[in-house]
């Protein structure tokens, strides 16, 4: 089984398992995308469709990645790659199936009826903003100068053709002419990958924080927590995937040769990431939520009743099925996602798109020009 074949039979778990806990890891107040008022977290509509969204999910999770396996001893990855879009298409049916029985009984009970819709703003977040962590940025840039390093040493010797670094991935035997664009295409993964989240992080840093009217102070310092943790984990995550992305090149550049499973060694890397961001995920939950506002973990949830009659503005209107978040008078360009942990952009603001653009802009561009060069 070629690398990317194991990498896409592992994603379908992996996606089942991260879809299907992600009920339990959204904050209280808003669940399945919809805004619940303090005193309402407990409904049983809500325990019900958490119960019927764990069972519907995990049956999903189960028959995909069966279905994956299955399609793996065929040694193509692109199959199992096909399972993933379905699998997640199938989990956000269940979530749009819960999230509309509890608008329907938040609707007929009038979840809101004498409550206070509060918008709580933190001053603070400008006078004193969190510092983002540029340190953590220094063992991946560190791995790619290195992976330039080797690379210019390496490259005059290296044959006529190369093992293509990234379809090598699905066709191990694929080779393409030496050219300083695909000898140095990994390098390129590097550089992108690395700025991609780091600027992402630095936006996220400059957005608002997700605060509670319930408790505002101590919500803001659970949140500032939770902001320098996912930073850093992030950070952790890009050094790592550099890691592999290294690894893969000392590979196509002949370094060393693994055959068999030793093939999948640099997936290790990625892998190890992964499962350290998923932890601090489960750990602290979105927002913070689950973090004590004292600096001392294990402080549980907050008792989000303590104010009555005080709740967070139903905004509901302005996300589209609970996940997409559209508000043209909101100058945000990210917010805090509804489901799961996470952030999203705001459709509705002409600068997201221009980020997207550019995201998705520079892959397709290096790959225009690694077809060209060829």
């Amino acid at each position: 089984m070629s690398p990317g074949a194991l990498a896409a039979e592992f994603a379908v778990p992996f996606y089942g398992a991260l879809l299907c806990v992600a009920p339990a890891v959204t904050k209280p107040t808003v669940q399945f995308g919809v805004r619940i008022p303090p005193e309402r977290t407990g409904a049983t509509v809500i325990g019900d469709q958490r119960r019927a969204y764990y069972r519907r999910t995990a049956a999903i999770g189960v028959c995909c990645t069966v279905m994956a396996i299955l399609l793996a001893v065929h040694g193509s990855r692109w199959p199992t790659l096909l399972i993933v879009p379905v699998e997640v298409a199938a989990d956000t049916g269940c979530l749009l199936a819960a999230r509309r029985k509890i608008t329907a009984v938040k609707r007929a009970e009038r979840w809101f009826a004498g409550l206070r819709q509060t918008v709580v703003a933190d001053t603070s977040w400008r006078a004193d903003p969190p510092r983002f962590p540029a340190r953590w940025l220094i063992p991946a840039l560190a791995i790619t100068a290195a992976t330039v390093l080797i690379g210019v040493l390496r490259y005059p010797e290296l044959p006529g053709r190369l093992t293509d670094g990234f379809g090598a991935w699905a066709a191990p035997g694929h080779r393409v002419p030496k050219t300083p664009v695909t000898a140095f295409a990994i390098v390129f993964a590097q550089l992108w990958v690395t700025a991609l989240w780091t600027g992402i992080m630095l936006i996220i840093h400059r957005s608002r924080p997700d605060i509670e009217a319930a408790d505002p102070a101590a919500s803001a310092r659970r949140y500032r927590r939770f902001l320098a943790r996912c930073t850093s984990g992030m950070l952790a995550l890009v050094t790592l995937i550099d890691l592999s992305l290294l690894l893969s090149a000392l590979r196509n550049w002949q370094v060393y040769r693994l055959s068999g499973a030793g093939a999948a060694l640099p997936l290790l890397p990625y892998a190890a990431g992964l499962l350290v961001v998923v932890t601090l995920i489960l750990r602290s939950g979105q927002g913070g939520f689950r973090l004590a506002a004292n600096g001392i973990d294990g402080g549980g949830p907050p008792d989000l009743a303590g104010r009555a009659g005080l709740a967070d503005r139903d905004d509901d209107r302005f996300w589209k099925g609970g996940l997409i978040y559209l508000n043209r008078d909101d100058p945000t360009l990210m917010v805090s996602s509804r489901f799961g942990v996470g952030w999203t952009f705001n459709l509705a603001n002409p600068a997201a798109w221009l980020v997207i653009s550019a995201i998705a802009g520079v892959p397709a561009g290096l790959v225009i020009i690694a077809v060209l060069t060829q």
